[in-house]
């Protein structure tokens, strides 16, 4: 298994980076091509990518408002199944520290992780 952690600092308040990560017309703007979620634990959150070729499904598995939000991967890219994607918030003097992680990826017999790094627009 293999896991991404990514850090950086945006130049936005908690609250509007939280919006971008939470709601369904934010996501499309930054990463999937539609989208259907709602920031409620337990729900079931769907996304589709390339005009609707490839959808993946993610639980929402935890929120706290502005500051944390964790999804486990339900459907899609094989490789992804069952992994955990965090992004922890953190206010900061010039706007939020963002920290990604995606934990549990699948290595491939080269020891690259498929689908993972590049695929998140960190």
């Amino acid at each position: 298994m293999s896991n991404i952690v990514e850090e950086i600092t945006i130049e936005a308040t908690p609250q509007r980076v939280w919006e971008a990560i939470t709601e369904q017309d934010e996501i499309v703007q930054w990463w999937a091509y539609e989208a259907r979620v709602k920031p409620v634990v337990g729900s079931l959150a769907e996304f589709s990518f390339r005009q609707g070729a490839l959808v993946m499904q993610f639980e929402v598995a935890e929120l706290v408002q502005n500051k944390k939000i964790r999804w486990i991967s339900r459907q899609g890219v094989p490789q992804w199944s069952g992994t955990s994607v965090t992004w922890q918030l953190t206010p900061t003097q010039n706007g939020t520290q963002l920290v990604f992680m995606m934990m549990g990826l699948i290595r491939l017999m080269s020891g690259h992780v498929e689908h993972g790094y590049t695929s998140w627009p960190v």
